[in-house]
């Protein structure tokens, strides 16, 4: 067994793996896409679990298993405590090592473990995370930001544990749900293991959100549309403009005098996050997702993953283009902040606060606004999502089926039925409720079968003190389940802050109850089953490492696109912008390589039909069951 000395020296090493990183100042961080759009399924059957194995050379499993508390969670029986060492997207309101909050305690209680947790983010971790590799030093359990380079880097060097042997035994809560066993599936799938083994573990499957805060959605100031009359709005590309300009109209300064504008973006980040709102700006709202890591130039339905057969960037009809025209036309008559070229997406986040946009795309950044709007007694702004405007399908009740952030076993590490069952027991829907909300019997309870917060929950402000007083939040990225996503055993949320039925009343100011009045529903989720055909979404398929020169194609492409696109949104008429839009075409078809990119990935993507078809079966069969 590692020694504790070891295990306290985690942070040590990896400050000095920061400081031989800075020296060499050579290794290029990995980015992830956060974007592979997973939701329901079944409660964990503890009683078809296995029986463990007995106890083993490690001092393992003591041949019984119990229910943690009541919850018909399985675990098995350890009867050594050991220590390990874990690097996930975390909390890091409390130093590295081991944990003090209440949740921590409860892990380490109940799988009889030292849990030695170091936080990391997608940004510091990749760079780390090499050197480590390289030196041959890695901890237990650790995140991979960027799994389709780094896993084969992993087991080229033998570092990545075969999972498979040990699911049976460590793991009987994910074998036996539904969501668990599609996880495990798609993990075993071509792109995403060489040899048909799962050696990937994901958390934070199913969904952000209850439906009503898309990661990605068309969020207007309900509030002011109301006031403006409740003009005509049925598309985007058309109405939406003349919506913004009607509520700048009804509401041209803020309440401190700011001048307001129908919308802004923050092009002032650059590359890949600058051009967000052309990536997610209207695809998720029309039913396309625009895949990241073919350069865009692949969209696939979010319905069932199908390719769409037109080239994104090349089509000036296409979900990207649409986008952008719509930005120029915004700018165009003058709905669009100026400022939205030179600043940053901190900046955009406190303008939207400050009332300044009447249009927002982020989700999260809508949910916040709300959140500074409601600190006014009596409040009626908000920011609300609309219906897809001109979509058969939209991505709004989302299942991220193989989770949104991927973790590996050390192949080396001493311990691994423990580091198995550590996986699975913080994947339990029963975790993931106390990961959001903290231990049962502190911020909710229990009521008629139904878990309700308290009245004094509600009215927390959840931060890094929270979490370190109360462990709520800490593991938001190492449980099972995303906090929007429904526990099929009581029919709730996992966030009971944000997302229970008593959240969601306590919420329920005049300007919601007008937009559910509006459209003749009784609740919001109503409102967008009933206007949209189709609001379940999925993203069913993989893209390994590109072959030959195709990833240096689509870097070139990226930094292409990030250093031109914004000129076509400045252009100052629409034959301005034609000609901008014409002239990146014809350059990306003539030096970069675009068509052969498409072409590349097109082909990828119908590979993987019959894999795509087995998981669409599996989360259809999913819904069924949930729906009976």
């Amino acid at each position: 067994m590692k020694t504790s000395f070891k295990k306290k020296n985690l942070l040590a090493r990896m400050l000095a793996v920061a400081v031989s990183v800075a020296m060499l100042g050579g290794l290029t961080a990995c980015g992830a896409s956060s974007k592979e759009p997973a939701s329901g399924s079944a409660p964990a059957a503890g009683d078809t679990a296995q029986t463990a194995a007995a106890e083993g050379e490690s001092g393992e499993a003591s041949g019984t298993e119990a229910a943690a508390g009541d919850s018909g969670v399985v675990v098995p029986q350890f009867e050594e405590r050991v220590s390990l060492d874990v690097v996930a997207f975390v909390g890091r309101g409390e130093a590295d090592g081991l944990r003090n909050d209440p949740v921590s305690k409860y892990i380490e209680d109940t799988l009889n473990v030292d849990l030695y947790l170091t936080g990391v983010t997608e940004a510091d971790w990749p760079s780390q995370l090499s050197a480590m590799m390289a030196d041959g030093d890695l901890p237990d359990i650790f995140l991979l930001s960027d799994p389709t380079k780094q896993l084969p880097m992993l087991l080229d060097s033998g570092s990545a544990l075969n999972l498979e042997p040990y699911l049976e035994e460590y793991a009987p809560n994910t074998v036996n749900d539904p969501a668990g066993k599609m996880m495990l599936e798609a993990q075993r799938m071509p792109a995403n293991s060489p040899d048909g083994n799962a050696y990937l573990w994901g958390m934070c499957k199913g969904s952000w959100d209850d439906g009503t805060v898309p990661t990605c959605g068309h969020y207007i100031r309900w509030d002011v549309y109301k006031e403006a009359g409740y003009p005509k709005l049925e598309s985007y590309d058309e109405d939406l403009l003349d919506v913004m300009e009607a509520m700048v109209a009804a509401e041209p300064q803020t309440a401190d005098g700011q001048k307001t504008y129908g919308c802004g973006a923050w092009f002032g980040a650059g590359q890949g996050w600058g051009e967000w709102v052309f990536t997610f700006g209207l695809g998720p709202q029309e039913g396309v997702n625009l895949i990241e890591t073919t350069g865009r130039v692949l969209g696939v339905s979010t319905v069932d993953s199908k390719p769409l057969e037109n080239n994104q960037l090349t089509d000036p009809e296409g979900i990207f283009w649409r986008a952008v025209r719509f930005y120029n036309k915004a700018n165009q008559r003058g709905l669009l902040d100026p400022d939205s070229f030179t600043m940053t997406s901190d900046i955009y986040e406190e303008n939207l606060k400050a009332g300044k946009y009447m249009f927002n795309v982020p989700g999260w950044m809508s949910a916040n606004a709300n959140l500074e709007f409601n600190k006014t007694e009596g409040n009626q702004k908000t920011f609300i999502s609309l219906p897809s405007l001109s979509g058969d399908a939209e991505d709004r009740f989302g299942n991220m089926y193989r989770g949104e952030r991927q973790y590996v076993v050390n192949a080396n590490t001493e311990n691994p039925e423990r580091c198995v069952a550590l996986l699975d027991f913080v994947s339990t829907y029963e975790f993931s409720r106390i990961a959001w909300n903290g231990l049962e019997g502190q911020f909710w309870n229990v009521e008629d079968g139904e878990p309700v917060p308290t009245d004094d929950y509600l009215k927390v402000t959840k931060d890094d003190a929270f979490g370190v007083e109360t462990g709520v939040n800490v593991y938001h990225h190492f449980c099972g389940f995303g906090n929007g996503t429904i526990d099929p055993d009581d029919g709730v949320a996992i966030d009971l802050y944000q997302f229970s039925p008593k959240a969601l009343d306590s919420k329920m100011n005049d300007t919601v109850k007008d937009f559910i009045s509006h459209y003749g529903q009784e609740t919001q989720a109503d409102v967008y089953r009933a206007e949209t055909p189709v609001t379940d979404a999925g993203m069913y398929i993989s893209f390994g490492d590109p072959e030959g020169d195709i990833a240096s194609y689509v870097n070139e492409i990226n930094a292409f696109m990030g250093k031109n696109v914004v000129t076509a949104v400045a252009a100052k008429s629409d034959e301005e912008f034609e000609a901008a839009r014409t002239k990146m075409v014809e350059e990306l078809q003539k030096n970069y390589h675009v068509d052969e990119v498409f072409q590349y990935f097109y082909d990828k993507a119908v590979e993987q039909a019959d894999d795509v078809a087995k998981l669409v079966e599996m989360n259809n069969a999913i819904k069924a069951d949930r729906e009976q």
